[in-house]
C-alpha cells in the first residue's frame, strides 16, 4: 500500500490542490496529521477536499483552537496566530466544524498497516508538543512501541532514527547498550529505505503543505510505501501569489501573508 502524508494544511488549498495533483497516481490511500485549518484563508474548501480524500486525519492544535476545546487557550497563541484562529472561527461552517469536531486527539494505530502510530504533534503531548531536536525525540520514543510513528506540527521535514547499540569490552563482556537517536532531514526527491529491526525506531514528518518553516516555500509532503518500506521527501511549487492575493482580501495579518514567500 502508498500513503500520501500531508499535514499542516493550514487552510491554504491552493497548496492542497496542487499537492494532490503532483501526487495523483502515485498513492492508495491518504493520511493527514492535522492542522487542516489555521492561518490560511480557505478553511471550509480545505476541510472539505480532506473529508472527501484522507482515510484517516487526527486534530492539530489551530482545529482545536478553532473549535474553541477547553484543553486550549488561544491566549497563548502568538497575536498573528490568534487574530487568524478568531477569523477563521468567524467563516467556519457547520459541517466543517463537525467534522473537525470528530477528529481524534489521541494517536491511532491505522488498520492495515502493522506497527505505525499517527499523530499530531508527539506521542507523549499528541496535540501540541513539538518534536525539533533528537534530544526530544529520544524521550518521545519511549511513549510509543511501534516500530515507526508520523508527525507533523513543525512544519518541517524531518526523520529521527532510534537505535540500540550494543557495546563490548576488549574480553567480550557487554558493557551496555547505548541509545542514541540521529536526525535527517529529507531533501525534496530523497528516498529513504526504512530501517525496522528490534534495534531500530523512526519517527517521520513529511512538513507542512500550506506553510512551511525550513526556508523553502515549496509545499511539502511525503509518500510512504509499506510493501518496499520507504519514504520519498517531495515538494512542489504553487502559485503563493494566489494564497496571499487570498489572505488579503480576507484582511489576514500582513506578517502571515509576507512569511509564505520565504517559506518561514
Amino acid at each position: 500500500m502508498r500513503v500520501l502524508i500531508i499535514s499542516d494544511i493550514h487552510a491554504n488549498f491552493v497548496a492542497l490542490e496542487t499537492v494532490m495533483s503532483d501526487a495523483a497516481g502515485r498513492y492508495d490511500t491518504v493520511w493527514c496529521l492535522g492542522d487542516v485549518v489555521g492561518y490560511g484563508p480557505a478553511p471550509n474548501e480545505c476541510v472539505d477536499l480532506v473529508e472527501a480524500e484522507a482515510d484517516l486525519c487526527v486534530v492539530g492544535n489551530h482545529d482545536w483552537a478553532v473549535l474553541g476545546h477547553p484543553d486550549l487557550d488561544i491566549g497563548h497563541f502568538n497575536p498573528l496566530a490568534r487574530a487568524a484562529v478568531e477569523w477563521t472561527q468567524g467563516q467556519l461552517s457547520e459541517k466543517s466544524h463537525n467534522y473537525l469536531t470528530s477528529l481524534p486527539a489521541e494517536p491511532l494505530e491505522p488498520e492495515g498497516a502493522d506497527g505505525i502510530l499517527v499523530t499530531h504533534a508527539s506521542p507523549r503531548e499528541p496535540v501540541s508538543e513539538y518534536i525539533q531536536s533528537p534530544e526530544v525525540a529520544l524521550e518521545n520514543f519511549s511513549y510509543f512501541e511501534t516500530k515507526m510513528c508520523l508527525v507533523g506540527h513543525t512544519h518541517r521535514p524531518a526523520i529521527f532514527h532510534w537505535q540500540l547499540r550494543k557495546i563490548y569490552s576488549r574480553r567480550g563482556r557487554r558493557n551496555g547498550i547505548p541509545v542514541t537517536v540521529d536526525y535527517l532531514r529529507p531533501y525534496e526527491g530523497q528516498c529513504v529505505r526504512l530501517e525496522l529491526t528490534e534495534l531500530q525506531r523512526l519517527i517521520l514528518n513529511p512538513g507542512s503543505v500550506g506553510q512551511p518553516r525550513d526556508n523553502d516555500p515549496r509545499a511539502a509532503y511525503a509518500l510512504l510505501d509499506l510493501e518496499s518500506l520507504t519514504w520519498e521527501q517531495r515538494r512542489v511549487a504553487y502559485p503563493i501569489d494566489l494564497t496571499q492575493s487570498q489572505m488579503r482580501a480576507a484582511e489576514l495579518p500582513r506578517r502571515l501573508i509576507d512569511r509564505l514567500t520565504f517559506g518561514s
